[in-house]
């Protein structure tokens, strides 16, 4: 046998053992997921936080180095995180598909392999399988200007549940993820949580009409800075309300001081309510 022979019977030997060890980690951290469901189970609470999983992406973008690609990495730990938050329950995805599959390849790639995924025909059937507990979460289009009609039920009460949007997906953009150049929300009943670089939605509801510029003006001397502007299609009937979804930037809590603040001094609005925050997404191949 040559001595290249020799090396490279080495240098598997060596890939066996990392291989061994990298298993051994997983089912390490398997033991640590199954203490955290017992310590859940005992004080409530629920098994997944998409801003949680969003930093430990983060993390491992910033500390990974070498030529194994940046995306399978965290494709890898999509997988893993999946898997994990699977261990700790019942974890089911309701996923709008309209005309389109790219919503279902969106969920796959982010969600994994293993999680049960649900097809729904309209948007509402995913708030309300999200609302009654029927779905940990649910993906749904991303508003668009003067169109959809699902979004204003975020952040309203329902069946002791309140579904807000709290993650952008995809999560880890790239030219090989699935969906193409589709982009989705994720809802889901969970109080959001600041990671650090954040965008954030607000619902205002009107009494009376009030132009874009205006309300733009108003909100950004509260301190906000808009990113996006929705209005509920003219053609809904809902009197003489006038409903906005507004984008902006950074985390906005939801007993944010300028909710409150901006209602009060402006008579024009009637609600004024954060719906939800989500962690902006990474970009794999910067």
């Amino acid at each position: 046998m040559s001595a290249n022979s020799n090396n490279l019977d080495e240098l598997r030997g060596e890939i066996d053992v990392i291989d061994e060890a990298l298993h051994d980690l997983i089912m390490r951290r398997a033991d640590v997921v199954t203490c955290i469901k017992e310590i859940k189970q005992d004080g409530g609470g629920p098994i997944f936080w998409p801003g949680r999983e969003a930093e430990v992406l983060r993390r491992l973008m910033e500390r990974h180095h070498g030529d194994f690609p940046r995306a399978v990495i965290a494709q890898i730990w999509r997988e893993l995180i999946s898997a994990f938050v699977a261990m700790q329950g019942e974890f089911k995805i309701a996923v709008w598909v309209g005309d389109d599959t790219a919503y279902l390849e969106i969920a796959r790639d982010h969600f994994g392999s293993q999680t049960l995924l649900t097809s729904h025909a309209t948007s509402c059937s995913v708030l309300q399988a999200v609302a009654k507990g029927t779905a940990s979460a649910g993906i749904l289009p991303l508003p668009q200007i003067d169109e959809g009609t699902w979004w204003p039920l975020l952040g309203s009460e329902n069946n002791g549940r309140q579904v807000r949007i709290c993650a952008r997906l995809p999560f880890v953009s790239g030219e090989n993820r699935r969906g193409g150049c589709v982009e989705a929300l994720l809802v889901a009943d969970l109080v959001p949580v600041e990671t650090g670089d954040d965008g954030s939605y607000l619902i205002i509801e009107c009494s009376s009409p009030i132009s874009r510029p205006h309300l733009t003006e108003l909100l950004t001397s509260a301190g906000f800075a808009l990113t996006a502007l929705v209005s509920l299609p003219n053609t809904m009937d809902i009197a003489s309300r006038e409903i906005f979804l507004i984008e902006v930037a950074g985390f906005v809590d939801i007993d944010d001081r300028r909710l409150g603040q901006l209602l009060d001094d402006n008579p024009v609005f009637t609600v004024v309510r954060a719906v939800g925050s989500y962690a902006m997404p990474l970009n794999t191949e910067t």
